[in-house]
């Protein structure tokens, strides 16, 4: 009865926060638009209309793609935190986040450009490189046959840094000013070059993963009691835990892809939906993907807000959000749900 009164009340107000938002980013940037000018542009578009142009190719395809980033990290950090019952875990302290970023940075550096390689050849080399630096993460992680959760956070911080470290190098090393001006550009995080084109994949992996881990919401709360007693009362957690891997990598692929490393959404949005609705809610993996996306969607209008009209990489506010949550959470004594 609580969790269908807490859907119910939750549904009015995302929605409202939402439209609200929405209607904030259309109108954020150097051309201003009205409501009517909005309507007209959705519901009857003229592509001669400047305004019309603006709306339909570069403001609405923005707004999606932060939803949709948002949703799809916040989702991996929700299923990380499950995976090894630890609520520091997220894509970029596991080197999930980092490995995508890797092999992003590799295939613009061979290619030059994301329009010589196309945004499908760009979410192969970021699943590339979340799979590769998860799995090597996963391996070192392991004793005795079973996963260590804290061996597996430690690796995956030192894996993101060799990662890093990694790419620095081949920033310093490159020789090509085209190239090396993609690189920079888009290891900042932006959502400039959003087009409906570079959706269709991200959207599709999103929905496979939320329908999955819907069906399997009892799955995970019964893992975030613990290893020996999900054991106990029959979970497969090998099973579940490679789900976990390869979903995590994909949907952590397509938002880096999309818009470059976004660092600590999937840290905060998991612990402000178990904070609100309850670490066993069996809405809580519908809950993160929708506010995942909002909470992106606010970075990203305050980003232009602060820094007009251009803004400022919505990356930095993230991390200047998550930072101090991160510091937050370190100083609390109890990591586990359980």
């Amino acid at each position: 009865m609580k969790t269908n009164l807490s859907f119910y009340i939750f549904l009015p107000v995302y929605l409202t926060l939402l439209a609200l938002l929405c209607f904030v980013a259309i109108n954020t940037g150097s051309l201003e638009i009205d409501f009517y000018q909005i309507r007209e542009a959705i519901f009857h578009y003229d592509a001669s209309n400047k305004v019309h142009f603006v709306v339909a190719n570069l403001r609405l395809p923005r707004i999606f793609t932060a939803l949709v980033a948002g949703g799809s990290l916040a989702l991996a950090g929700y299923l990380m935190q499950a995976m090894v019952n630890n609520p520091l875990a997220d894509p970029y302290i596991l080197g999930t986040a980092s490995g995508a970023s890797l092999g992003v940075n590799i295939a613009y550096l061979l290619a030059g450009s994301a329009v010589t390689l196309g945004i499908f050849s760009i979410s192969a080399a970021a699943f590339i490189g979340a799979i590769g630096i998860t799995m090597l993460a996963v391996f070192i992680a392991m004793k005795q046959g079973g996963l260590v959760p804290d061996r597996l956070l430690l690796t995956g911080i030192a894996l993101s840094s060799m990662a890093t470290a990694i790419i620095s190098l081949l920033i310093y090393l490159s020789d090509n000013d085209n190239k090396l001006k993609s690189v920079v550009y888009w290891s900042l995080g932006s959502f400039e070059k959003s087009s409906w084109q570079q959706l269709l994949f991200p959207v599709f992996v999103l929905i496979a993963a939320l329908l999955l881990f819907a069906f399997l919401s009892k799955h995970l709360n019964v893992m975030l009691m613990g290893e020996h007693r999900a054991s106990s009362l029959g979970l497969n957690l090998a099973t579940l835990r490679w789900y976990i891997m390869i979903t995590a990598s994909l949907l952590t692929a397509s938002a880096v892809a999309m818009a470059g490393p976004l660092g600590f959404v999937g840290l905060m949005v998991p612990h402000i939906i178990r904070g609100i609705f309850g670490v066993h809610n069996k809405y809580n993996v519908t809950y993160t993907v929708l506010m995942g996306g909002v909470y992106l969607l606010a970075c990203d209008i305050l980003s232009r807000l602060l820094y007009p009209p251009v803004g400022i990489p919505p990356g930095i506010i993230t991390s200047f959000l998550g930072v101090p949550f991160f510091v937050y959470l370190l100083s609390k004594k109890n990591y586990k749900f359980s």
